[in-house]
């Protein structure tokens, strides 16, 4: 197994990563707390892959140059992984802004691994994989059964099941953690959905009053691919399922509440390395939020209502994206000849399964799952209008609207048009052209008082 030191004094952060780092890129994880300590464990360790910096060294006696000056001695050509603000300029690093970022840090680690996707995926596993107990301490239930491990024979084990899933924990827990026990075992056909149901709930421990903007957008993307992978595996809605998307969902409220233009709001999303799905969404939620607001009929009710329609309205076409990341739309999507009639079919009726799927979301904004089936102009959700309709719900109007906004602005970066994306009456003038009922129109009006 690779290895990695992780520089870190904070708890939920170590265990996230030491769990993510074993299960998706195989890499086992020696933690310090300061650089003092890794430098006396790294006389120890001849062969190592990466060392993963997550503290914050501002007020750390022994830097980084500590480290560098212990590294170029000894001769060891060891890259460096800073999470967060660093200073540029240190030899063999790759450096990832925001720290909270588990999807980067992993895709760092395969590349120094030499990993592609699919071997990441595809990586032999034993039948039982461990979880670190003390990532089990502040939740109340599993989502999984938890097995203890005895030994048998020399390298021979038995698993034995002992705490049920969904069942909660009470005093079970804490005997293990009486017993010195580091180790409890899921079945490994389970490990990477525990893991990322796990990783949502640990990052919801680091989301506190103080968390920036920026934090706040990281943490709202990783929610959203989790939904979005859990909902496409099964559209059933599960309570962890609710209970994420909840937390995502007021959090994207308050991040356009918090952010006064959107320029700002557009720098913060292009830093991110959330995808185009996620980003689209966020700008969507932004100006349709403030569309809301200018027409006279507008009510925070209904900005609540769009901002959950638009958090589910493409959900099912995240792992399509994901899939065929240089897609750019769903038209081009379903023009390519190396899109599968599978996911061609996911595409069409992407609106209809996201409306169906919010009838069964417990206490669900009334019309949310109208609002959903319309966002492409259809009335049953299957397919894309060409010329939009009147009879349709007026939240599905500004949700269409605020897609093309969105959809037009960020196309104008992609292209490298950054500075005259934002531009009002550009954009107003191409939606007109395309929108011609007034009651459209009208909301297209209001982009020439949204504060770009």
């Amino acid at each position: 197994m690779s290895q990695a030191v992780l520089i870190s004094d904070n708890e939920v952060i170590n265990s996230l990563f030491e769990l993510n780092l074993r299960a998706y890129v195989a890499v086992n994880i020696n933690i310090k707390p300061d650089i003092e300590s890794a430098v006396a464990l790294l006389e120890h360790i001849p062969n190592l892959d990466a060392i993963i910096v997550f503290k914050n060294l501002s007020n750390d006696p022994g830097d980084l140059s500590v480290l560098e000056k212990f590294l170029a001695k000894k001769k060891m050509k060891v890259p460096l992984i800073l999470m967060g603000d660093h200073a540029k300029g240190h030899k063999q690093a790759i450096y990832i802004k925001n720290k909270y970022n588990i999807k980067q840090l992993l895709q760092s680690m395969a590349k120094l691994l030499e990993l592609t996707a699919v071997q990441m995926a595809s990586r032999e596993v034993p039948n039982y994989f461990p979880i670190p107990i003390r990532l089990l301490k502040n939740m109340e239930s599993s989502y999984y059964d938890l097995y203890s491990r005895k030994q048998k024979e020399d390298f021979e084990y038995d698993y034995e099941q002992v705490i049920e899933k969904s069942i909660p924990f009470g005093d079970k827990l804490n005997s293990f953690i009486q017993k010195d026990e580091d180790y409890l075992y899921i079945d490994s056909q389970f490990r990477l959905k525990f893991i990322n149901k796990v990783s949502s709930f640990m990052i919801d421990e680091l989301n506190k009053p103080d968390l920036s903007t920026e934090e706040k957008i990281e943490i709202t993307a990783q929610g959203h691919s989790m939904v979005a992978q859990e909902v496409f595996d099964d559209p059933k809605v599960s309570e962890a399922v609710v209970a994420v998307s909840n937390t995502c969902i007021k959090a994207m409220i308050n991040v356009v509440k918090d952010v006064p233009k959107l320029r700002g709001l557009l720098t913060m999303l292009m830093e991110n390395q959330g995808d185009y799905i996620f980003k689209h969404g966020v700008v969507a939620t932004f100006i349709a939020s403030q569309m809301i607001e200018k027409m006279s009929w507008g009510s925070k009710e209904q900005i609540d209502k769009v901002a959950f329609s638009i958090f589910f309205h493409d959900l099912f076409l995240v792992p399509i994206y994901q899939k065929y990341p240089d897609a750019i739309s769903e038209e081009d999507l379903l023009f390519r000849e190396d899109v599968s009639t599978e996911d061609k079919e996911v595409i069409l009726n992407h609106a209809k399964y996201a409306g169906e799927m919010i009838q069964s979301f417990p206490r669900a904004p009334m019309g949310a799952d109208m609002i959903i089936s319309q966002h492409h102009g259809m009335m049953n959700g299957r397919g894309f209008a060409v010329n939009y309709k009147d009879d349709i719900s007026p939240l599905s109007k500004v949700i269409i609207i605020a897609e093309d906004t969105a959809n037009g602005i960020l196309q104008d970066i992609a292209d490298g048009n950054k500075k005259d994306s934002l531009n009002p009456e550009k954009l107003i003038k191409r939606l007109n052209a395309r929108y011609t009922y007034q009651s459209y129109r009208k909301i297209i009006a209001t982009i020439s008082e949204i504060q770009l």
